[in-house]
């Protein structure tokens, strides 16, 4: 399957958002109610699908990155010589996120 790292970054986002809301609503639910432990298993199991998915994204490899990107080219001119990378980051997980302010209500 080919995918753009674009897509899984969004994708990635969206996972996060998904479990940030999860969270604050698990965190709402009131204690005193009958269906309250039936809401926060079902919650629970959604995020570990979340986190699942994520983990499966991680994994992911990139191949087909062009030789510009992968350290192998290197221009022909005098003038304006460009050297290679020394490495170059193929993980998603050694992406670090911005972390936003969550705000409960």
């Amino acid at each position: 399957m080919k995918a753009k790292v674009a897509h899984l970054f969004k994708k990635l986002d969206e996972i996060e958002r998904d479990g940030v809301e999860l969270k604050k609503l698990t965190d709402r639910i009131a204690e005193d109610r009958e269906y309250s432990p039936f809401l926060k298993e079902s919650f629970q199991a959604e995020m570990q699908k979340l986190e699942e998915q994520k983990s499966e994204i991680l994994k992911i490899s990139i191949s087909g990155v062009p030789d510009h990107l992968s350290g192998k080219w290197e221009r022909s001119s005098k003038t304006n010589p460009v050297s290679p990378t020394p490495e170059i980051e193929t993980s998603l997980a050694d992406k670090k996120k911005t972390e936003k302010p969550v705000r409960k209500y």
